[in-house]
């Protein structure tokens, strides 16, 4: 299971991290989280990818080049229409 870390801070045991970190937590019984600014965290699970990953706004990437493209894809209206 992965926090992110979208906004502030968070100690988790006797560990800190800050906006923009992802958080590996282990197996266990009990899990502590602090944070005194009032953090903002995204929880996942899934097995990991193992590569690197890049986020530009809403697109998230392993490349930059990748990011790039998904930009322009989504300009260019590639992505499709959401209908209500």
């Amino acid at each position: 299971m992965f926090l992110y870390v979208v906004r502030g801070s968070i100690t988790v045991g006797d560990r800190t991290a800050g906006a923009f970190n992802l958080v590996e937590l282990t197996d266990g019984e009990g899990l502590e989280l602090a944070s005194p600014d009032g953090a903002v965290l995204l929880l996942g699970h899934a097995a990991p990818i193992r590569e690197p990953v890049v986020s530009h706004g809403p697109f998230v990437m392993t490349t930059r080049e990748e990011i790039i493209q998904a930009i322009q894809d989504y300009q260019a209206g590639k992505f499709g229409e959401v209908r209500a």
